[in-house]
């Protein structure tokens, strides 16, 4: 009899050693996914820095040329926003190699004047990690609310100042192409501005300033938000 208590014993000892190795080798399976995710994540917001320091340098020089005009509105021509635009840059293309180039040819364009900038941040792991609910599984509630305070909050935050942003430009367009169509003749934007710009177009311009000004702020914050979460997470997880 004791020898099958014995037995028994053993054999329950065995079984649940070789459950609680298992578990244990699925949990650290489990966690080492959700490390990797969090790192990935990481590595996204760290590509974010880099995109949102270069969009903010955009927009801060847009602001700084439409600050200018305003300023010398009188005497402001289109020939001079363009020599603004070369050493203040925003108007750009990417090359085959995804590398930033920006304009220096114009063509009778009133593009510095109507630019909108659009606002384009990587989210694409924050999504798979929102709808596969690896996001919840983080946790350190302060890294997670962060983090979903910067893909939803922040980011709507500067998305709804560049709709704004592009509403306004859509304005000063119109304002040129009813300038225009009001002579029977080929005329260009350039004897446009300089001719007939009238206190419409300056509000319009002001009102721009003032959303450049606030679309600044938001993206700072946002980019402050960012360099915060980055830091939190590599002091947690595997270094970035």
């Amino acid at each position: 009899m004791r020898k099958l208590i014995t037995d028994g014993f053993v054999i329950f000892i065995s079984i649940f050693a070789s459950f609680s190795v298992e578990n244990y080798r699925e949990s650290s399976i489990e966690k080492g996914i959700l490390n990797d995710a969090v790192i990935t994540l990481g590595e996204e917001m760290v590509s974010n820095i880099k995109y949102t320091k270069e969009h903010l340098f955009q927009v801060k020089n847009m602001e700084y040329l439409i600050d200018e005009v305003i300023k010398n509105y009188e005497n402001m021509t289109l020939e001079k926003a363009y020599e603004i635009h070369n050493n203040n840059p925003f108007i750009h293309t990417f090359n085959i190699e995804g590398e930033i180039e920006y304009f220096k040819k114009y063509d009778d364009n009133y593009g510095v004047l109507s630019y909108w900038l659009a606002w384009e941040p990587e989210r694409v792991f924050f999504e798979s990690m929102l709808y596969s609910g690896k996001l919840l599984e983080i946790r350190n509630k302060k890294i997670r609310k962060e983090i979903e305070s910067i893909y939803t909050k922040q980011q709507e935050r500067v998305s709804g100042m560049t709709s704004i942003t592009k509403t306004n430009s859509d304005k000063i367009r119109d304002w040129f192409d009813s300038s225009l169509n009001k002579y029977s003749y080929d005329i260009s934007n350039q004897y446009i501005f300089k001719n007939d710009k009238d206190q419409k177009l300056k509000n319009m311009l002001i009102s721009r300033r003032a959303i450049l000004r606030g679309r600044i702020i938001d993206t700072e914050n946002y980019l402050q938000g960012l360099q915060n979460v980055v830091l939190l997470i590599s002091s947690e997880y595997k270094k970035l």
